[in-house]
């Protein structure tokens, strides 16, 4: 068995929880009027046309839909189906932020209004309210109530902060726990064991799938066969198949931090895209499977994937199987900053020509986006691979700017050092007083003269702890940067100019397109740089 390996994967800077700073955030609108005398500035036609425009002026947002439920009262959200139709699409990933003209248009009803607002915020999307200039990712009062949670939602936080840095601490230094799965089980020294007898159906599994069987078939020959799966019945199922196939850890590597729980107060798990780092752990185990084996797996369920059939009219959405190519998550407009799709020329020939156009250029015409480049494939991928070349072939030119950072970071650090012990005795003091000041409150009838009072606390208490988990962050932040700087040392420069998914994922974070002839790269080790692209395809004789 092979030494056990540590690679660090970084998290995307500009995707971290909460940001998306070189991406925009799709933004939806709501509307609302309950009668037909509303006042102009605050009709229905309006507030859509406003919203709409506002949002396409905004270089930072894309619109993600323009909602309105026209002549319907606000008392019950369930009543009002524009708005319920809203909250799936947020609940569906498609929504990062919700602009609204006031609480009273978002929902007459307080109860409606609360449970939404924190439904939205467990899944990371705020609601801004214009008129009272509110935005719900933001902490303000709701009174006794508010405070109250907030404080335990404080707590919880910190706690959990100090949690997920533990983990992330044995992440770091390759040490997992066992994960009951289908062929393993834990051996004497805690690390997964081959079950034999199992073993051979997983590489039976492999091998049917990429000899050309589908998912399905596969589940269907081991359930004929009398094969018993480890779920509640034994059978086995398509999601059981699907899992296996995507499952690092039957070629010996372990992959952590998949997932990762939102707040400690919903428990909401999402898949990490990038908002948090992972840790991969090569030769944790002994493996079932070859690496070879395992990514050929992946090469051909892309595949797969990639032959279903996609709306070619997705609004603001870059289509179900966008993730397909690690340029559908990087790639930008440089001029309105909209995401680049992949589409397909057809020329009268017959020949298929892969193209990458701005998306807004694509579905609204000139009117946002007046001179955003359509590239061919080929010479996209040539200018990358010259450019990841480049960084790697130089290196020495590379260090200097990692410790120009480093230093930077520190003297930030030591402008803003504080003693932590008499921090967190501070805040422990400071939610005494609260709650000492909302019990009396309460049994004096004295909550509105001591509102003002008790969200200055409690503002106060968020700054305190704010700045107790940056201190924290910060000091994990220093760390990572020389993990950064460890692995970009690592790798080789190369003649091959083969584009690589994998790579452009672990090393590019955005890649912007300016004018027709060059890309601003942003490397996740903090390096920007301008790459030449010379375009192959005649856009004035194209045949789509």
């Amino acid at each position: 068995m092979q030494e056990n390996e540590v690679i660090y994967i970084p998290a995307n800077d500009n995707l971290t929880l909460g940001k998306r700073n070189n991406r925009q955030l799709r933004v939806a609108s709501y509307s609302r009027v309950s009668t037909d005398a509303e006042e102009q500035l605050t009709s229905f036609h309006s507030q859509k046309s406003y919203y709409t425009d506002l949002i396409m002026r905004t270089p930072e947002w894309t619109l993600a839909g323009t909602y309105a439920d026209e002549g319907i009262s606000g008392a019950s959200a369930e009543k009002r189906p524009s708005f319920m139709n809203m909250i799936r699409q947020c609940k569906k990933g498609k929504i990062d932020l919700i602009i609204t003209k006031s609480i009273s248009r978002f929902a007459r009803n307080t109860m409606d209004s609360i449970k939404y607002v924190r439904l939205l915020k467990g899944m990371g999307i705020g609601v801004i309210f214009e008129k009272e200039g509110i935005n719900t990712l933001e902490e303000n009062s709701e009174v006794v109530l508010t405070i109250l949670s907030s404080l335990a939602q404080e707590e919880l936080n910190s706690l959990s902060l100090n949690v997920k840095m533990g983990k992330r601490m044995a992440m770091k230094d390759g040490k997992t726990n066992f994960v009951k799965m289908y062929a393993y089980q834990k051996g004497d020294d805690g690390k997964p064991e081959i079950i034999p007898q199992e073993a051979e159906i997983i590489k039976t599994i492999y091998k049917l799938y990429l000899d050309g069987a589908s998912i399905k078939k596969i589940a269907d020959d081991l359930n004929e066969n009398k094969i018993k799966s480890h779920g509640k019945d034994g059978t086995w199922k398509v999601s059981t198949i699907s899992s296996i196939l995507q499952n690092e850890r039957y070629c010996g590597d372990v992959l952590l931090q998949k997932t990762y729980v939102t707040d400690p107060i919903s428990k909401k798990v999402k898949r990490n895209n990038g908002e948090l780092p992972k840790y991969l752990i090569k030769n944790n185990h002994p493996a079932i499977i070859s690496r070879d084996i395992f990514n050929k797996a992946q090469e051909e369920r892309a595949k797969r994937l990639g032959k279903q059939k996609v709306s070619k009219l997705t609004k603001t959405e870059q289509g179900k199987y966008c993730g397909l190519y690690a340029l559908s998550e990087i790639l930008i407009c440089g001029e309105c900053l909209s995401p680049y799709r992949r589409v397909v020329w057809h020329r009268r020939n017959g020949e298929k020509t892969p193209v990458w156009r701005c998306i807004n250029r694509i579905e609204n015409g000139t009117k946002y986006c007046k001179e955003s480049a359509t590239i061919d494939e080929e010479s996209l991928h040539t200018a990358i691979m010259e450019s990841i070349n480049h960084l790697r072939g130089n290196k020495q030119e590379m260090i200097p700017i990692f410790l120009q950072e480093l230093k930077k970071e520190i003297s930030e650090n030591s402008k803003n050092s504080f003693n932590i012990d008499d921090m967190e005795k501070q805040l422990t003091e400071l939610k005494e007083n609260i709650m000492t000041l909302v019990k009396e409150s309460i049994a004096n009838n004295t909550v509105s003269a001591n509102e003002s009072k008790l969200k200055a606390m409690n503002d106060e208490v968020k700054e305190l702890n704010d700045n107790i988990m940056l201190y924290k962050k910060r000091n994990t932040n220093s760390n990572d940067k020389f993990i950064h700087l460890e692995q970009l040392l690592k790798h080789e420069s190369s003649t091959e100019n083969k584009y690589d998914d994998n790579l452009v994922r672990e090393l590019i974070d955005t890649i912007k397109v300016i004018g027709d002839n060059k890309l601003q790269i942003i490397f996740k080790y903090g390096i920007t740089y301008e790459q030449e692209i010379s375009i192959k395809i005649n856009r004035l004789n194209k045949n789509k």
